[in-house]
């Protein structure tokens, strides 16, 4: 029997609630999947905020930030418990919320190289298609070996 071990990079975007349902409807259950929610952010900017008082203005600016981090951390501890309740076994997901150091295509094909299944969410929108075009091109063109599945 296959395993397989999937990626799933998740941008908290509705196009990839697509993919979740994809990877639900094909992958639940099977005994020997393992899925790799993926999301890389960018970081918040090392500000001492107490260095000159036009720094303390940005101290609002950065609670919020890092508060939107917490939650969208959160958020992706949901979409396992998600995956849990559609089948797949609790220590079969693994979630990874971890600083971009690298453009997002290059942090997604890094974390393709332990998987051998991709699943990736692509929308129709007019502006955010241009962007995630291009994410989505430089990740198909650098990856070999790996099934890419594109949920739309």
């Amino acid at each position: 029997m296959a395993t397989f071990r999937i990626l799933l990079p998740y941008n908290y975007s509705p196009n990839d609630q697509k993919a979740i349902r994809f990877v639900t409807d094909a992958f639940a259950h099977q005994p020997d999947a393992s899925v790799t929610l993926f999301h890389a952010y960018t970081p918040l900017p090392d500000i001492d905020v107490k260095a000159s008082p036009e720094n303390l203005k940005l101290r609002s600016g950065m609670t919020y930030l890092a508060a939107e981090l917490k939650e969208k951390e959160e958020a992706l501890k949901r979409v396992k418990d998600r995956l849990v309740e559609s089948g797949f076994a609790p220590e079969s997901i693994e979630c990874v919320f971890q600083k971009r150091v690298k453009s997002a295509a290059e942090e997604i094909v890094d974390r393709a190289s332990a998987a051998n299944v991709l699943v990736l969410s692509r929308g129709a929108g007019k502006v955010t298609h241009f962007f995630t075009r291009s994410i989505y091109a430089r990740v198909v063109a650098a990856l070999r070996g790996i099934t890419i599945c594109v949920a739309t």
